[in-house]
């Protein structure tokens, strides 16, 4: 069996998604549906209506009074900011395990891809996208692939180092050379098993932007940016680091002034010492 059927073989062994997680971005990006839809929805499954009251009422929001129902919990905190618990609620599991091929810590993929989806979620806002259900969910899940593929970098990891160093390739580039697949077309394949919109996994698979159509369409280069910006401040993170290649036309388009960058790292730390404080209060 070669290494490709292997890696394709082993996106069965992954955690499913939860069905309600598909109802909650239909009805999060549909501009007919109301905010009783959506509390029926989440409502119905139990045990994601327990996670959510117990983060609302922690500690870390300090809310002023205690919220009972996922009702109370949207009109409190706002219909934005209820589906994006609920959408990291129960897109947690696969991505808290260590990936030590690509040099990763338990929690540190989670914590990192959470940052992320934040970043992008306030970059999307501050250019008035209207799919910020879909740019969340697809920047918490833009490293997937990672979950499977880490352990075929482990093995192979100095010969892709070494195109990158002597080459040039980007760290996709190397992996797909080395393995026959990278982490974000393996990202894709299982986006499509999970059922997400042809959106969502394009922009998954496209989260580097290989393809340069994907850096015309507004969410793609939007997941591309906070991802850079998360590299650009966790340089010391994974072996790939910054092993990507920077399309400056990309950049330029969304901050004309280099100060928006800066000011968007800062964000990104700030978003994931919230993150680390959090966890460490659950």
């Amino acid at each position: 069996m070669d290494s490709l059927t292997q890696i394709i073989k082993k996106v069965s062994r992954l955690e499913p998604i939860p069905t309600v997680i598909h109802k909650v971005l239909d009805l999060a990006g549909d501009p007919e549906s109301s905010l009783s839809d959506l509390v029926e929805v989440v409502e119905r499954d139990p045990s994601i209506t327990a996670n959510l009251l117990k983060t609302v009422n922690s500690a870390h929001l300090g809310l002023p009074v205690k919220v009972d129902s996922v009702s109370q919990a949207v009109s409190m905190l706002g219909l934005q900011q209820v589906v994006e618990m609920v959408l990291s609620q129960n897109l947690s599991g696969n991505l808290q395990r260590s990936q030590k091929g690509y040099g990763l810590a338990k929690g540190d993929l989670w914590r990192q891809s959470l940052a992320v989806a934040m970043v992008a979620r306030t970059l999307a806002s501050q250019r008035d996208l209207m799919s910020l259900p879909a740019i969340y969910t697809a920047a918490l899940l833009k490293d997937i692939g990672k979950v499977i593929l880490h352990e075929f970098v482990a093995e192979q990891l100095p010969a892709i180092q070494k195109l990158v160093a002597e080459k040039g390739l980007s760290f996709v580039e190397a992996e797909k050379a080395v393995l026959g697949m990278d982490h974000s077309a393996l990202g894709g394949i299982i986006a499509k098993q999970w059922h997400f919109s042809s959106h969502m996994t394009y922009m998954i698979e496209n989260h580097h932007l290989p393809d340069p159509a994907s850096r015309n369409d507004p969410a793609t280069a939007t997941l591309y940016l906070a991802d850079m910006v998360a590299m650009m401040v966790d340089t010391g993170i994974g072996v790939d680091r910054l092993a990507y290649h920077v399309y400056q036309d990309v950049f330029n388009d969304f901050f004309p002034d280099k100060q928006q960058v800066k000011s968007l790292m800062i964000t990104y730390k700030t978003f994931h010492r919230e993150i680390r404080s959090f966890m460490k209060a659950a």
